[in-house]
């Protein structure tokens, strides 16, 4: 006897559970087949193609979803999130204002809003919506992200305070710690800035760049052959950088080396 329209959903969302998405796509497309009348069936079957990069066709998912459910804050944050990866800017931020207002509580929604409205450079309401998230639902990535815009902001005491909430929460996350310690760096704090840069290499050898900073706040705490030390070691990853040769010559210069000095401001000019 053929399996009914329930059945085969409950095998759908079995075989989701279980990582089996080729599978689960057949069952829920077939459940779909014998009842197109089930929202949560095409909000399933839109989770499930969004999961394999198929956007176009779990935004019509989602959308059917929505259609048929109403005003859902799961379905609505969802369609939001594909309606991004397909560049459709503007609509998926309505999708996310709506999928707020039909669950206040709905903290992916907020932040999700947040980040788009950061990526536009709208600083105020991307600060209000990864609060409002945080509020609703503390996590590392939340801090770090609304740190980041108080960073860009150049409001460098509350972007410290969030990186270091996201610490507390995660403390393997290397690139908060790193831009924490920017964070002290330009507020001037030069020696724990080095410190904490230091213990983001610890976390993760791929942020380099830290040496550099390092070498700039050395050198500013006059502590010059460490400084030197620090810049070479930037300098073997970026090579062309031409901020890099500048503080170079710098350290050079002060430490009474001018041949390598003025190699290096020509490099800089470069």
């Amino acid at each position: 006897m053929p399996l009914s329209a329930g059945a085969r959903f409950d095998a759908g969302r079995e075989a989701e559970l279980a990582g089996d998405l080729d599978e689960a796509l057949t069952a829920y497309s077939e459940a779909i087949e014998l009842d197109a009348g089930q929202a949560e069936w095409h909000y399933r079957l839109g989770c499930v193609c969004r999961k394999q990069g198929d956007f176009s066709t779990a935004a019509e998912a989602f959308r059917r979803a929505v259609d048929l459910g109403g005003e859902s804050g799961a379905y609505l944050n969802n369609l939001g999130t594909v309606l991004d990866a397909l560049g459709e800017r503007t609509p998926a931020m309505q999708m996310f204002h709506r999928a707020i207002a039909a669950d206040a509580k709905n903290a992916e929604a907020c932040h999700n809003l947040g980040a788009l409205y950061a990526e536009e450079g709208r600083t105020r309401e991307a600060i209000r919506f990864f609060q409002a998230a945080l509020d609703l639902r503390p996590d590392a990535d939340g801090h770090h992200n609304l740190g980041l815009v108080y960073y860009q902001d150049a409001d460098f005491d509350h972007a410290l305070s969030c990186f270091e909430k996201c610490a507390k929460l995660d403390s393997q996350h290397a690139v908060s710690r790193y831009f924490a310690a920017l964070s002290l760096f330009r507020k001037g704090v030069y020696a724990e800035a080095v410190s904490r840069f230091r213990d983001a290499m610890g976390l993760d050898n791929r942020l380099v760049r830290a040496q550099y900073y390092i070498g700039v706040s050395l050198h500013k705490m006059e502590r010059f052959e460490e400084a030197l030390a620090a810049l070479l070691m930037a300098l073997d990853a970026f090579p062309d950088d031409g901020k890099l040769h500048y503080q170079l010559a710098l350290t050079y210069d002060t430490l009474v080396m001018p041949r390598e000095a003025r190699e290096h401001y020509r490099l800089a000019r470069r």
